[in-house]
Formats: C-alpha cells, sequence, structure tokens
C-alpha cells in the first residue's frame, strides 16, 4: 500500500496511493521498529539542491509513504528518522541533504556497503558469457552492451537494481530515475519513489544470511556505522586559501619549465638525439638572428619520448595486459630495470627519490603531474554557498577495505550552478595530495577555527611486529628507538651484525637508506625482482638481500609462507580475524582448476620451458603463475593495511558520535581522512580539549586490534594542514 504526505491534496489526487496527513503517517510509522528509506532530490549535489521526496517502508515492504518534502517539512520526521534504524542503499547520498537540516541518523544499515563488503576483492571488468557459464559465478552483476546492442557480458555491479535481481530475481525499473528533475513530484514518480522502499528489507534477509556463511557480520556492522562519518567528511568539505594555492600553482609551473629545460639540454648534448636539435636560421624581422640550439620534442608525448628512449639504447617493448601483445611505452618500472644504459636521462624524466628523501627530484613525470592534477581544478571546485570543496570519497575503494578518493565523473550539478564546463567542476583527490608543506598550507581553517592533524605513528609496521608474530619488531618499538629502516638495514647488510641498531642512523646513513627500496619491497610481499627494479642491482645480489631478510625476520616468512598456502587453497585473505573482513580472490577457482590439472613440477618445467616465448601454452603458464605470485604477495601486506583501514574507521566512528552527543555538529567539522591520517577542524575554545580528545580515542581503536604494543597518535594543531 502507498500512502502520500503532501501539502497539495488536489494536485495529487490518484487511485494509485492514498493521500494521508502527516499525522496520521506518524501513527503508522510508530509500530515499525526499523524503516526503509530513500529520498529523491532535484539534483546529486546537497550543497546547489535540495530534498523533493523522501520515502519510508515498513521492514516487511508491504507498506510505502512518500512524503511530499516540497510541502511538508522534513524536520517534522527528525524525531523518528535518528530514534529507529535506517535501511536504506547507498546511504551516504541521503544522509548528506539530511545533514542539511541536522537530522543525523546513526543507525543505519546500507545494502549497497553490505555487499561490498561479500564481495571485496572482486574487479570491476567485463566476464564474458563464456567465462561466466564456465565458472558459475554468482555475485551482482549489470548487463554490458556495444554501441550496437551486441552483448558482451556481464559487469560488477552494487546498484539496488543489480542487488535486488541477484537476491530476488526482482528487475527493477529505473527508467522513470532520469527524468526526475524535469517531472517533478508526479505520479509516476511517487509510484517509482514508494519501489525503492519495498525490496530493502528483504535484501538485508539475504545478506545477514550471506554474511553468516561468510563469517563477516562484525565487518558489516563497522561498515555500516561507518556511514554516516563518510556522509559527514563529504558533506564538511575542506577550505582551500585560494591565494596561497595560485601562488603554489606558479611555483609548480616553474618547476615543470626548469625540467624541460633539463631535458631540452640534456637532449642537445647528447649526440645520439641530435635529430630532434635545429636552429632557427631564418631569424625575425624584428630581433634578429637566434641561434640558440632548439629542441623538437614534445615531453607530454609518450610516443615521442619512446623515440628518445629507443635512440638511448633502452627496450621500450613492454606486454598489453588487455590485449597480451608487444607494445612500445615509457612505462617507468620498465624502464628503471634498464639501469646503467643512461641513468641521467631515467633521472630526468622520471625523478629520484620519494618525497621525504633528503635527495628527492621530482623530474619532469613527477612535477608534469603536480600542475596537471593540483591546478586550476581544485579553485573551480569550491562550492560558492560553503566556499570549501565537496569531493567523493569511497568507503571500500581498494581490496584491502581502504578507502579511496576523487571520481572521473564531473560536478555538473555544481559546474551548473557556477557556469563553468562541467569538465571543470571535479572531486579532486585529496588523500593523494603532494607532502610538501607548500602544498599543505594551502588548506586553512576558517577565521575563529583551528585545524588539527592526527596520524598514527607507524602504524603498518607496528601492526606487522604484532599481526605476523616477529619480535625483533616488537622489541625495537617496546625498548628501541622504533627506527624500523636502521633495523631492516641491521638485518640485510652483514658488516652491521655487530651494531646497535640506535647506532646505524648516525654512523651508517648511506646503508639506512639503501635498505628502505629492500623493506618496502618485502613489506609488501615482493620478490628479489621487486629488489631488483628498486635498487637497480644484479638479481643474484637482489636475492642475497631478500634472503637475508627472511632470515631476519622469521615471523614475518613464517607469516607469509602460511597466508600464500592459505589463500591458494581457499580463495581469500582475512584482513581482520576480529572483525571478518575479506578480500577474495575471485577467479580462484579458475586458478585451481588449472592447478589440480597438472602437478606443481609440471608447471614449473612448463614455466622454465616456455619463458620468453609467446605461444598460448606459455601466456597460459604466466597468468597462471602471475596470479599466484600476486595473491602471494596480498596475503602479507593485506593483513596490516587492512587492520589499519579498519582502525582508522573505528576510531572515527567513536569521535563522530562524540562530535553529535556533545552537540558540536556542523561546529567541529571533518576535513580529510587518509590512510592513517584524521584532519578535523573545530572552533578555539575548544583547543585545550578536542586535540586530546581525538589522540585518545584514534589511540584506543588501535588497541582494540592491537595489543601486542601500542599504536600511538600524534596530533599537531594550527590554522592549517601541517602533516
Amino acid at each position: 500500500m502507498i500512502y502520500l504526505v503532501t501539502g497539495n491534496l488536489q494536485l495529487f489526487e490518484s487511485p494509485d496511493y492514498k493521500v494521508i496527513s502527516l499525522e496520521e503517517s506518524l501513527q503508522i510509522m510508530s509500530e515499525w521498529s526499523m524503516y526503509q528509506f530513500d529520498s529523491e532530490t532535484t539534483g546529486r549535489d546537497c550543497h546547489v539542491n535540495d530534498l523533493l521526496c523522501v520515502q519510508f517502508g515498513n521492514i516487511e515492504g508491504t507498506i510505502q509513504i512518500v512524503v511530499d518534502t516540497t510541502t511538508v517539512s522534513i524536520l517534522n520526521y527528525k524525531e523518528y528518522i535518528e530514534g529507529h534504524y535506517m535501511v536504506g542503499q547507498n546511504l551516504k547520498f541521503d544522509l548528506q541533504f539530511l545533514f542539511n537540516y541536522e537530522i543525523i541518523p546513526r543507525k543505519v544499515y546500507d545494502t549497497m556497503i553490505v555487499e561490498q563488503v561479500l564481495y571485496l576483492g572482486y574487479p570491476y571488468n567485463l566476464v564474458s558469457p563464456e567465462f561466466y557459464k564456465e565458472n558459475d559465478f554468482d555475485f551482482p552483476y549489470r548487463e554490458v552492451y556495444d554501441k550496437d546492442g551486441k552483448f558482451l557480458g556481464w559487469e560488477l555491479s552494487f546498484s539496488l537494481k543489480a542487488i535486488a535481481y541477484k537476491y530476488l530475481k526482482i528487475d527493477i525499473d529505473k527508467t522513470v530515475r532520469g527524468e526526475i528533475i524535469w517531472r517533478g513530484l508526479d505520479t509516476s514518480v511517487i509510484k517509482y519513489a514508494a519501489g525503492d522502499v519495498t525490496y530493502l528489507g528483504d535484501i538485508m534477509k539475504h545478506q545477514m544470511s550471506a554474511c553468516k556463511i561468510k563469517q563477516c557480520l562484525a565487518a558489516a556492522k563497522l561498515e555500516c556505522d561507518f556511514v554516516p562519518v563518510i556522509s559527514y567528511l563529504e558533506w564538511c568539505g575542506i577550505k582551500l586559501d585560494v591565494d596561497k594555492w595560485k601562488a603554489k600553482m606558479e611555483i609548480d609551473n616553474k618547476n615543470l619549465d626548469e625540467a624541460i629545460n633539463a631535458l631540452n639540454d640534456f637532449v642537445v648534448k647528447n649526440p645520439k638525439l641530435q635529430k630532434f636539435v635545429y636552429i632557427e636560421q631564418q631569424g625575425d624581422l624584428f630581433t634578429g638572428f637566434d641561434l640558440t640550439p632548439r629542441v623538437n620534442i614534445n615531453w607530454a608525448s609518450s610516443a615521442q619520448v619512446v623515440k628518445v628512449a629507443q635512440l638511448l639504447g633502452f627496450d621500450t617493448k613492454v606486454q598489453d595486459k588487455k590485449t597480451g601483445e608487444d607494445k612500445d611505452s615509457v612505462l617507468e618500472k620498465h624502464l628503471k630495470k634498464q639501469k646503467g644504459i643512461n641513468d641521467e636521462f631515467l633521472r630526468l624524466y622520471f625523478g629520484k627519490g620519494e618525497p621525504d628523501d633528503e635527495d628527492y627530484f621530482a623530474g619532469y613525470n613527477g612535477s608534469a603531474k603536480v600542475v596537471s592534477s593540483f591546478g586550476q581544478t581544485h579553485i573551480d571546485s569550491i562550492n560558492p554557498k560553503t566556499g570549501r570543496i565537496h569531493t567523493q570519497y569511497k568507503q571500500l575503494g581498494a581490496d584491502t577495505g581502504r578507502m579511496s578518493c576523487g571520481s572521473k565523473d564531473p560536478n555538473v550539478d555544481l559546474a551548473k550552478f557556477k557556469k563553468l564546463p562541467k569538465e571543470c567542476c571535479k572531486y579532486p583527490n585529496m588523500q593523494q595530495l603532494p607532502h610538501d608543506a607548500v602544498t599543505r598550507a594551502c588548506f586553512i581553517a576558517d577565521k575563529g577555527n583551528l585545524w588539527v592533524s592526527c596520524d598514527y605513528a607507524a602504524i603498518e609496521s607496528r601492526l606487522g611486529g604484532a599481526i605476523y608474530n616477529e619480535q625483533s619488531i616488537i622489541d625495537e618499538f617496546l625498548y628501541g628507538s622504533g627506527d624500523m629502516h636502521s633495523l631492516v638495514a641491521k638485518m640485510v647488510f652483514k658488516e652491521l651484525a655487530d651494531v646497535p641498531v640506535k647506532e646505524i642512523k648516525k654512523r651508517y646513513p648511506h646503508l639506512r637508506s639503501a635498505a628502505k627500496p629492500i623493506e618496502f619491497s618485502q613489506q609488501f610481499g615482493g620478490s628479489a625482482f621487486a629488489i631488483q627494479n628498486s635498487m637497480g642491482c644484479s638479481l643474484e645480489e637482489a636475492q642475497k638481500f631478500a634472503d637475508a631478510y627472511s632470515s631476519g625476520f622469521k615471523g614475518i616468512a613464517k607469516f607469509k609462507a602460511k597466508g600464500s598456502a592459505f589463500v591458494r587453497k581457499n580463495g581469500y585473505i582475512v584482513l581482520c580475524p576480529i572483525t571478518g573482513h575479506k578480500t577474495y580472490w575471485w577467479d580462484h577457482n579458475v586458478w585451481l582448476k588449472r592447478q589440480s590439472s597438472h602437478t606443481q613440477e609440471f608447471w614449473e618445467i612448463y614455466r622454465a620451458k616456455h619463458k620468453g616465448t609467446n605461444d598460448a601454452v606459455a601466456d597460459e603458464v604466466r597468468k597462471h603463475f602471475q596470479a599466484a605470485s600476486k595473491w602471494d604477495r596480498k596475503a602479507l601486506n593485506s593483513v596490516t593495511q587492512g587492520t589499519g583501514a579498519i582502525i582508522l574507521k573505528d576510531s572515527q566512528i567513536d569521535l563522530f558520535n562524540w562530535v553529535v552527543d556533545n552537540g558540536y555538529f556542523g561546529k567541529i567539522r571533518l576535513c580529510n581522512l587518509t590512510h592513517d591520517e584524521a584532519n578535523w577542524e573545530f572552533p578555539k575554545e575548544l583547543e585545550d580539549s578536542f586535540p586530546k580528545t581525538l589522540k585518545e580515542m584514534m589511540e584506543n581503536s588501535a588497541y582494540k586490534y592491537c595489543k601486542a604494543l601500542p599504536i600511538p597518535a600524534e596530533a599537531e594543531v594550527s590554522t592549517c594542514w601541517v602533516h
């Protein structure tokens, strides 16, 4: 039964639903302990659009109440919405519109998020009909057709349409959805809106059964509890100092020009590249002749850079992952393997080191990325109503459960509001900003407010020590200086065997720096090849470093071997045993069938026999070992990354509840979350209390998941982002 609550009684008379009063709707809903919820809006951006209607449904799906919020205030339902359990699909969107009215639901169940928990690790790529039928995959999907209407296969989808069909075999008609903005609230829209709060309860029941089977109920609960937090994060936004940002852009453009000039000078001086050098001999009528050598290369064109690399002696052939065919590319990883051919070109084009290193050099690639990614787009993305950038975050944006940020799709509503081309107003990636102080300082607190950045100290290393039961790491953090780089250096370099860890940084800084690529590659489950690529040494030498690392960190080696065997057998990795978060090797059964068809010895023989060849057998063998290698690596690093992501989410759930409970909603703002860092903006009068609360809650959450050693959180207060 569909009911309508509206102030336009005559306008909305229809046999398809019954018009009832506000009081009658609340009376009906008072008998529900939980409710289905959805909303229809005038656009997607909550800061430039408004609610058109909201829909309530009982959990059984027999009653739907559509409220015309253009004539009936949503505030009439505030107490009910906040006091009962809400079940919805992609609630992050709906909650932000409710936040505009200070309606703050915290007891929510999101069918989309729970489905993502159930299928964490599944890729968003096309599965062909042949592949699907052969392997009988059971996942929510959407059908994909080409421009001529030919059916191509299925893609993973977490839409309500896909999920409803998966569990209920109901094909929900969504054709009205794209017409709501121009149609407004008419009979067809009312019926459509009611349909979106009809099946959520049944879907929830099926999902709960699946969660019990996969033992991830606690994971689903935590992720649902985090939905209001990520909604608040997007709703609050982040303030940008435009003048500072423009000054930064000038510096960035200058750095790019210098990088291009350095490359051009390199070309002019290199005898092998003289085909790209020319002198303008015609001169100019007014300025005369300029015989300065010029370079005819567009460094932004990968095709032109390929020609440069080939003339210098680099092998530019790489395998296309989609087609399997060889192609020319200036892929950084591939060219850096060829160290010694022309290291100066590699340095000038790709840069050197990491931003935190003393000898870091951005090179052309790094400078060009900064200019293209962190420029005018951020200014154009400022919402004039709030004066802040409101980007998008994906709650389960990585296989490990980490968040991701940004979107390829533009903010069309904001572009229309600002009268700009839609491609100007994007959702910038706020998690991948350059770490330099100049860039970070551009993000500021409002007048009268302060900014606090709080991050965990060496969270992955500490979690690794605890999870891998690696006593040397635990001892270093409990009783030593906590210098992991020095500890790794001691393990892999024989000459440091008798040197105390605390003295390595001062006495042997070069070996400590040299240990970093070994540490990072092994920390992420890499092989000797990874060390070779990062250090530019021989494979034999790289293998010695890998063996030394395994011998020095026996707990890590044991965990890696155990995890590798588990994922090869079961097809998933337990990211966190406490919550039950798992990431799935989605086509594991294909690999398992292939593996079981022959012995391990057979595969090893064929790998050696067909190495370097391009026939069908070689390709099959290559895919087989690449898949196994990938999941061997993930079996190690996914656990620490996954647990770290859970800890951060857990802490921010607690803090958000504290903010709401203490009446600070909208006054204390969540500005950004990265992998191990939380950034909040708060009133100056709370300077003595709020940073301490943030630090305590982050450390308390860490203790829930890591009791072997503490994971301290470090809070820094300023008027801008200083971390």
